[in-house]
């Protein structure tokens, strides 16, 4: 399906050079995206996994507040029921988080899913788009891209949509870093951290959560100070990297109006609310970007 994974020679003309290269571009989108399905799965799963601590936990205080019940309003019964119920009432809100939290992950799996087998139907019609579309000379005869069925039709006309919106945001990403939104992004998430720890310096060091939350923000410092360093070579990444995306945005374009000949063909007028999964409340969203292209 990917063909050869050939590498660059010397003797390549510039036809099979752009080839390549979109063949590449190609790949890693399939990896990127399996990628990701897999982490939300794992995700998913150690949440789960969490999930059945606290309830095992649960179990465990619901069954002695139970084992008090027989005993007369004793001083200790009471001492240890007024525990345990706090106990049992912070071990249910945290079970209702990680409850969401799994639905979350799991919901984002089976919707990445649907973005994968995209990707790879993408990759299915990447020769019939470099030969009779960009017209170039590969001396190969690519398979045409098989008409889908009306239900793979709205699977991948979804899929594509979302991709294209994924590879926007990821656009505005990487030109926000070149051009210094970015960086006044991360400029505020530095401030916003040294206010805090501003804060904490009018508290004794000896508290417990102070020199914890300390920690953590001092952490979080380092992070950010990190990912606000430029170098030449990083720069000329993101270059190389936004050019990538304007290249594949251009092959979705392609391929979005096959799709539109085949809605023509398949006699579907009217593909709203297709929907790779039920729930489209799961489908990711990047806060980062919304931040820059709505405040920088």
């Amino acid at each position: 399906m990917f063909g050869p994974d050939e590498t660059d020679d010397i003797n390549d003309t510039p036809t099979v050079l752009e080839y390549k290269k979109l063949k590449r571009v190609m790949r890693i989108m399939i990896k990127f995206y399996e990628d990701g399905s897999q982490a939300k799965l794992d995700q998913a799963d150690d949440t789960d996994y969490e999930l059945q601590k606290v309830e095992a936990d649960l179990k465990m205080v619901e069954a002695q507040i139970e084992a008090l019940k027989p005993f007369p309003i004793h001083p200790k019964r009471t001492e240890y029921e007024t525990e345990l119920v706090e106990e049992r009432d912070s071990l249910i809100k945290l079970r209702n988080k990680f409850q969401a939290k799994v639905k979350e992950f799991r919901g984002l799996h089976v919707w990445s899913l649907g973005i994968v087998d995209a990707t790879k139907w993408l990759a299915q019609g990447l020769d019939d788009y470099c030969v009779n579309h960009l017209k170039l000379d590969l001396n190969i005869k690519p398979v045409p891209l098989e008409k889908p069925s009306a239900e793979l039709y709205r699977k991948y006309k979804k899929g594509l949509d979302e991709i294209t919106e994924n590879l926007h945001e990821s656009q505005d990403f990487f030109q926000a870093s070149l051009d210094g939104r970015l960086r006044k992004y991360h400029q505020i998430e530095k401030d916003i951290i040294e206010a805090q720890l501003k804060v904490l310096e009018d508290f004794p060091p000896i508290n417990p959560r102070q020199q914890h939350i300390e920690q953590e923000l001092k952490k979080d410092l380092d992070f950010v100070t990190e990912n606000m360093k430029e170098t030449p070579s990083g720069n000329a990444k993101k270059e190389r990297m936004l050019s990538m995306h304007k290249d594949f945005v251009t092959v979705l374009s392609w391929f979005k109006s096959k799709l539109s000949d085949f809605a023509t063909e398949l006699g579907i007028t009217d593909e709203d609310g297709a929907s790779i999964i039920d729930d489209s409340s799961t489908k990711p969203t990047n806060k980062q970007v919304e931040f820059i292209q709505k405040h920088l």
